[in-house]
C-alpha cells in the first residue's frame, strides 16, 4: 500500500519561565493512501501540536523541534523551504481547524476565501475560481451555494462555517487532509452531518485523512486505524475494530468507560481518576501510573516501550489487558 505520511521520533519542546514543556515525545505515525487514521487523547496530550508539526506550522523558536523523519508522499519535508511548504499546503496537504469562526477571515466573504485556493494553486481566473467555488459549496451540502458564497462567516451557522472549511480543504484534491477536532463546537445532529460529508468527500476524492479528536464516537464511525496518545506519547496503536473490541492499555479502557451510554443501568458517569500530568513536571516511569489501578513498582520507575501485541497492534504497557479486561 502506498505510504502518504511517514513520521519518526517527533519531539517538540517549548521553553517557558516555568521550565521545559515537553509537548510531544518520540511520536511515530504512518498514514497510507485513502486511509483514515485517528489520533485520540485528552486535551493537552499533544495531538494538535503533532498535527501542526506535520504541517510545519510551528514557529521555531519558540518551539524546539526534532524529528528523525518527516516524509510526505516520498518527499522529505524537513528539507523544504518555507516557500516550498506554502506551495504544498493547500495543494497537496490541507488542514481543517476546530474553530471555523477564527479560521475564516471575518472581513472576506467565504466565496472569496475559497476562490483564493483555486487561483493560488491552480492558476484559475476569477470567473473560473468562482464557478468551482459554487460547485464545491453545492457538493458539501450548502443550500443556495451561489448566494452563500457572498456571505461573510458571521452570517453563516456553525455547521455551514465548518462545511466551508471542508470545501477549502478539498478544493485542490490534496493527498492528505488533517482534521483537528473538526466537530468540537457543533451539536450532535450537525456533527453527524459534517462527519458524513467529511467521510464521503475523503472516499470520493481518494484522500488520506488524519483525524485529531478526543471523541471516541467520532473515531468509531470514521477511522480505519487509531493511535491513542497520552502526555505526549503514543500508548496504543490498533485497527479501529480491534481497539473497540479489545483495548489493551488501561488508559484506552478508561477512555471508553468514560463515554456515556443510554443503556447504562447504573446511571453513573465513569471517570479516569486523577488528572493529566503537567507537561513541565511529568511523573517518573510510565506517565499514566498515578492514575492506573494496575501500576506496579516497575511502572513507577521505568518507561515501557511500544511492544507488538498482534497484527498492526502495539501497546506501551508492562501489564496490557486482554479482551476481558484482565491483565495478560
Amino acid at each position: 500500500m502506498e505510504q502518504v505520511l511517514k513520521l519518526r521520533n517527533l519531539k517538540v519542546v517549548f521553553p517557558t519561565d516555568y521550565g521545559l514543556i515537553r509537548a510531544v515525545e518520540g511520536v511515530d505515525l504512518d498514514i497510507f493512501h485513502r486511509e483514515c487514521v485517528a489520533l485520540v487523547g485528552e486535551s493537552g496530550c499533544g495531538k494538535s501540536v503533532t498535527s501542526q508539526a506535520v504541517m510545519r506550522l510551528l514557529e521555531s523558536p519558540p518551539a524546539l523541534i526534532r524529528v528523525d523523519a518527516l516524509e510526505f508522499d516520498g518527499r522529505d519535508l524537513t528539507q523544504c523551504t518555507e516557500q516550498e511548504m506554502q506551495e504544498i499546503r493547500g495543494r497537496d496537504m490541507a488542514m481543517i481547524f476546530q474553530d471555523a469562526m477564527t479560521s475564516l477571515n471575518p472581513v472576506m466573504t467565504v466565496g472569496r476565501q475559497i476562490d483564493e485556493m483555486y487561483r493560488r494553486h491552480n492558476g484559475d481566473s476569477k470567473k473560473e475560481a468562482r464557478e468551482k467555488t459554487v460547485k464545491a459549496l453545492e457538493l458539501i451540502g450548502i443550500p443556495e451555494p451561489r448566494e452563500r458564497a457572498n456571505s461573510f462567516p458571521h452570517q453563516l451557522s456553525g455547521g455551514m462555517r465548518q462545511r466551508v472549511l471542508l470545501a477549502m480543504a478539498f478544493a485542490c484534491m490534496p493527498k492528505l487532509i488533517i482534521a483537528d477536532e473538526p466537530t468540537t463546537a457543533l451539536d450532535v445532529t450537525i456533527q453527524a452531518q459534517v462527519l458524513k460529508t467529511l467521510r464521503g468527500m475523503q472516499r470520493g476524492c481518494g484522500t488520506s485523512l488524519l483525524l485529531v479528536t478526543h471523541d471516541l464516537s467520532v473515531v468509531a464511525s470514521i477511522a480505519d486505524r487509531v493511535y491513542v496518545m497520552y502526555a505526549g506519547k503514543i500508548v496504543e496503536k490498533a485497527p479501529v475494530k480491534d481497539l473497540f473490541t479489545s483495548p489493551h492499555h488501561p488508559y484506552t479502557v478508561g477512555l471508553m468507560a468514560a463515554v456515556p451510554r443510554l443503556a447504562d443501568e447504573k446511571k453513573q458517569f465513569t471517570q479516569i481518576p486523577g488528572t493529566v500530568p503537567s507537561p513541565v513536571n511529568k511523573p517518573s516511569g510510565c506517565y499514566f501510573h498515578p492514575r492506573c489501578q494496575y501500576a506496579t513498582e516497575r511502572c513507577r520507575q521505568e518507561m515501557p516501550r511500544l511492544k507488538p501485541t498482534g497484527k498492526d497492534r502495539e501497546v506501551r504497557c508492562f501489564h496490557p489487558l486482554s479482551a476481558g479486561g484482565e491483565q495478560q
